[in-house]
């Protein structure tokens, strides 16, 4: 399993706007912002960067987000998955979340790295539907 030291930026920069990074955290288990690229910054209502997903109403123990990050937390497999869009962009269709287990010792999932591809309303519709 990968460690977020093998993680270069510059090896990827066209992912890195669309990137999170998220510690997990145990004893109990929660997930931790702490890096956010700026196409999510874009369409969050505020700073994410230190929340914790049990401070969040739509990301708290029980929801398919915070079930989607444990799985990947307690099985070290990744997972790509859609879930809804919950901010207020009327621009942002939907969000499919791909998400990979890093881990210091190679076991034990400490960090989870987060690439959020977001739907968009195409261009040609955007008038007819009053987003613009």
């Amino acid at each position: 399993m990968p460690s977020r030291k093998d993680i270069d930026p510059v090896e990827i920069p066209r992912l890195l706007s669309s990137t999170a990074l998220v510690d997990v955290l145990r004893d109990p288990l929660d997930f931790r912002f702490r890096l956010l690229g700026t196409a999510i910054d874009n369409i969050t209502t505020k700073n994410l960067r230190g929340v914790r997903f049990s401070e969040l109403p739509y990301l708290v123990e029980g929801n398919k987000g915070w079930a989607d990050y444990a799985y990947v937390a307690n099985t070290g497999k990744p997972l790509t998955t859609d879930r809804p869009y919950v901010g207020k962009s009327k621009m942002v269709v939907r969000l499919t979340d791909s998400l990979f287990p890093l881990s210091d010792d190679g076991e034990t999932v400490n960090m989870v790295w987060s690439f959020l591809d977001i739907w968009w309303v195409p261009l040609r519709e955007r008038s007819w539907n009053g987003v613009v």
